[in-house]
């Protein structure tokens, strides 16, 4: 049997897992993200800048295609992937099972490396964040 490891992804929290058998997990990492669930507003000192449009005599402000939230989740995945990164070199697991809701499973898929992706046994778009290990074992089973 492979060795398969579940990845359990919330914005404030990643969980990771180890199969043990058919129907038991074992926790074997668990990383906080205290900035998960943090307001724009909490993240940001500045407004976004100001410019005239003198044409038209009207002030707009510019914005950013990202907004700081979805920066700071990006690069707690990035972190969360590197540590996946370097356990799969290391022949850690071979199998990989991806528990998120759908959003922010589109965020982690983007950031993980092809020998990962291929890794990726199966998907499961759900938020399991707060459930207990074995109700998250069982929806494995399913």
């Amino acid at each position: 049997m492979k060795q398969e490891w579940i990845v359990v992804a919330s914005r404030d929290e990643v969980r990771i897992f180890k199969r043990r058998g058919p129907t038991e997990i074992e926790l074997i990492r668990e990383i906080g993200n205290p900035l998960g669930t943090a307001r724009e507003h909490d993240l940001v000192t500045d407004k976004p800048g100001r410019a005239t449009d003198n044409r038209m005599r009207a002030r707009h402000s510019y914005s950013t295609e990202q907004s700081h939230r979805e920066r700071v989740l990006i690069e707690f995945y990035r972190d969360m992937v590197g540590i996946l990164d370097k356990s799969f070199m290391a022949h850690e697991f071979e199998v990989l099972t991806i528990i998120a809701e759908p959003r922010l499973l589109g965020v982690i898929r983007d950031l993980l490396p092809v020998r990962i992706q291929r890794a990726i046994k199966r998907e499961i778009r759900k938020d399991l964040s707060f459930a207990e290990t074995p109700q998250i074992a069982g929806r494995l089973s399913s």
